[in-house]
């Protein structure tokens, strides 16, 4: 065998052979010798071709499998079934017990009677070696390392996140040496890599059908809401038809503009609940004409307006009205303000009121569940920057010197200012 030839080689045997020699026996001595100094990069070669195979055969199992489970019973799989390898296994380790989750002779039962490896490699996060006495599992027919000489756990960690051991098994000891742990620190950061991944997709994809579920209750419970408030908004505005027919007064003018706004806000709803959001048609509309048709639909508590704007800007008629009303509504509920002003800005319009002020230069005033002492004040402002962000619009609330709440509204576009 090759030992015996490198010795006898080493020791100059074939010194001693006579220089009279056939050229046969030259020509045997030669590949003799040839044999004995090519035996370790043969064997080095052979080493590298069969890890080559091994990772060509884990990144495999690594691009077609779609969970962790997949990723783990696949690459256990692919490392059992090459000649290099008898076993391979992962495990999390629960107790300094490790428990196997993937096996790759794919054995019904299985104990693992040499647990220290695979425990110090997740505790330390680093890959041990270790050889396998056979007395150790001499009794137990179950055990995993049967016809196992040596062991090589490998730590599954990826961004600090640790997904168990890879444990691979060997029948012979001269094996796992720097080169061969090289690879497989890289190929434990891709197995815990993909792993990562397989997680995260799962998750965002039980996020997404938490939401489509959550959106179709939303749009069950607009479809109630739609039916129980229009069945009786329609028999209101057939019985206010009927009185304005019969008695000439401004009142009903009112309350049929009531009515209508009431139709839009519920086909309003609707649309929300079908699309997701509102959908805004923008057209040149004349700021004034629009401030003075949403302060018409609301209860003004005595409260007086100033329109002091001349403004024709780029907008959805319908939610900018919408807007006005709830910056109405705002000022008048609070129940003390006596006068409401809108003016031109330089890249918008200002909306304000001289009622009581309000906290102001963060975003909590425009959050939905405001807490003030006035009740739906955060429900007013979050529609207000709702309706602002669908223009493309920003929002700001503030105090001025002389206590006048004041809500700016930004970044309008005119219609001169319009690119075609």
């Amino acid at each position: 065998n090759g030992d015996i030839a490198r010795e006898a080689y080493s020791r100059d045997v074939f010194g001693y052979v006579p220089s009279t020699v056939s050229d046969a026996h030259q020509r045997l001595l030669a590949r003799v010798d040839a044999a004995v100094a090519s035996s370790p990069a043969r064997q080095r070669a052979n080493k590298r071709k069969q890890l080559n195979e091994a990772v060509r055969l884990v990144n495999q199992a690594l691009v077609r499998s779609q969970s962790r489970v997949d990723i783990e019973r696949d690459v256990t799989a692919v490392l059992a079934g090459t000649a290099r390898y008898s076993e391979a296994c992962t495990v999390t380790c629960q107790h300094d017990r490790p428990v196997v989750r993937a096996l790759g002779s794919q054995r019904d039962r299985v104990s693992i009677t040499v647990p220290e490896p695979l425990c110090r490699a997740e505790s330390e996060d680093r890959l041990v070696v270790a050889d396998i006495d056979p007395a150790t599992f001499a009794n137990d027919t179950d055990a995993l390392e049967t016809d196992c000489a040596r062991v090589l756990a490998v730590p599954l960690v990826y961004d600090g996140t640790s997904y168990g051991v890879l444990g691979v098994y060997a029948d012979r000891v001269d094996i796992f040496d720097t080169e061969e742990q090289d690879t497989f620190r890289e190929v434990g950061h891709n197995i815990a890599l993909a792993i990562d991944a397989s997680q995260t997709k799962d998750a965002l994809q039980q996020r997404t059908t938490e939401l489509e579920r959550q959106k179709e209750r939303l749009r069950e419970l607009a479809q109630i809401i739609s039916h129980e408030l229009r069945n009786p908004l329609q028999a209101a505005m057939g019985r206010v038809e009927l009185l304005a027919a019969e008695h000439a007064a401004e009142e009903f003018d009112a309350i049929q503009r009531s009515h209508t706004r009431m139709s839009f806000l519920i086909d309003d709803l609707m649309e929300i609940a079908r699309q997701g959001g509102r959908q805004y048609i923008v057209e040149p509309v004349t700021l004034s004409d629009v401030m003075a048709n949403a302060w018409t639909t609301v209860d003004t508590d005595g409260s007086t307006i100033e329109i002091d704007c001349t403004e024709t800007i780029l907008a959805d008629s319908g939610r900018l009205c919408q807007l006005a009303e709830n910056f109405f509504r705002f000022a008048t509920e609070q129940g003390n303000t006596e006068k409401i002003t809108i003016t031109d800005t330089v890249d918008g319009f200002a909306l304000e009121h001289d009622g009581t002020p309000l906290e102001t230069g963060n975003e909590k005033p425009f959050e939905l569940y405001y807490a003030s002492s006035d009740e739906g004040v955060g429900l007013h402002l979050a529609v207000i920057r709702e309706i602002a962000h669908g223009h493309g619009w920003e929002t700001a609330l503030s105090n001025d010197s002389t206590g006048r709440v004041r809500l700016d509204v930004t970044n309008v576009e005119r219609p001169a200012a319009k690119t075609t």
